[in-house]
């Protein structure tokens, strides 16, 4: 069995009648209209909107999600660096403090010093693509609507939403979960947090200029967050305009595996050519085969009754190496065998 060092998968949202990431004001003709973030895509050679929501949206989702489902205290983002007391500054930054916020040690974060500071960098573990919708099954409207004064004439504005099935697509750099490089200039731990947490690290030299931190508890505490991280997505929530358009954005199918290698594989699953979505089987077939000497652990597949088109199908023909449920309880099912201390 290979090792598990990564944790990728998939999530399909259900964004019917939805406006779940804002790209401002139209323009010119449009400006009294308020429209969702879209690109433009060929589709039988004309151009076509494509609803989507960026990753630093539903990252966003993901984060608050984590912590709230986890009892976790949130890596805030503040104003730092000169003019930081009066909230002027253009520099932010979390905690900057992986060690006891999980969120940092998920999700990175970033310093960069004024001259003569230190500067302090993690690149994110979670990678994580854009929600997109599925070809064939988005379709973009336009809501009429008045703001009506006490006295004069209504005025007019308008929302563009849109209804569509939201795919995206995800890897956890599991191994990289309570481990810091120093390497030159990259420093992931600033110099005041390996003081304050001596008594927790590990700590070893990998060349010139190279030191790696590791906490004594690695083991522990990569299993917590990632088994948090993956709770966050089964009850993932969020998104804009939440009180006019409604949207419940926790997963109607979710995928996961633990792979040796950090291939984000599970991308463009999904099939919209009927009434529902349809899981593409023959393609995850084709990919466990393909990857099957660096699979961990099986294929966990999970999906809501009664959402994909060709669910008999599904539970025909994805039998031996995956695991189907629920998308909660894939999670569970996930956690508790490869996720669990002790």
């Amino acid at each position: 069995m290979a090792n598990l060092n990564n944790i990728t998968g998939a999530l399909l949202i259900d964004a019917t009648a939805a406006f779940l990431n804002g790209a401002g004001l139209g323009v010119q003709e449009d400006k009294n209209r308020v429209i969702p973030k879209t690109f433009k895509e060929k589709v039988n050679n004309r151009l076509e909107d494509v609803p989507y929501v960026s990753a630093q949206s539903w990252r966003r989702w993901l984060r608050d999600t984590s912590n709230e489902e986890n009892g976790w205290n949130p890596s805030e983002l503040r104003a730092v660096g000169e003019g930081s007391e009066k909230g002027t500054t253009n520099k932010i930054s979390t905690e900057l403090n992986p060690i006891e916020f999980p969120e940092d040690d998920l999700f990175g974060y970033m310093k960069a010093g004024a001259k003569g500071e230190e500067s302090v960098q993690r690149t994110s573990p979670f990678k994580s693509s854009i929600l997109k919708g599925i070809k064939n099954m988005r379709t973009i409207n336009i809501d009429e609507a008045f703001v009506h004064l006490k006295e004069g004439t209504p005025l007019p504005y308008s929302t563009k939403f849109y209804s569509a099935h939201l795919e995206g697509f995800f890897n956890l750099e599991y191994y990289r979960l309570g481990v810091y490089d120093n390497l030159g200039s990259k420093q992931e731990l600033s110099s005041d947090m390996v003081t304050k947490h001596t008594d927790k690290l590990n700590q070893s030299s990998l060349g010139v200029k190279f030191i790696r931190y590791e906490l004594k508890n690695a083991a522990a505490n990569r299993n917590l967050n990632a088994a948090g991280l993956l709770k966050g997505l089964a009850y993932l929530r969020g998104g804009a305009k939440q009180a006019a358009f409604g949207a419940d954005v926790s997963p109607k199918v979710l995928i996961l595996a633990g792979l040796e290698s950090a291939n984000p594989i599970f991308n463009n699953l999904f099939i919209g050519t009927g009434e529902k979505p349809i899981l593409n089987t023959e393609l995850l077939l084709e990919l466990y085969n393909d990857y099957k000497d660096k699979l961990a652990t099986p294929i966990y597949v999970g999906f809501r009754k009664g959402y994909l088109q060709n669910e008999e199908e599904i539970m025909e023909e994805l039998k031996e190496g995956f695991v189907l449920a629920s998308p909660v309880d894939i999670v569970n099912q996930f956690n508790k065998k490869y996720l669990t201390n002790g």
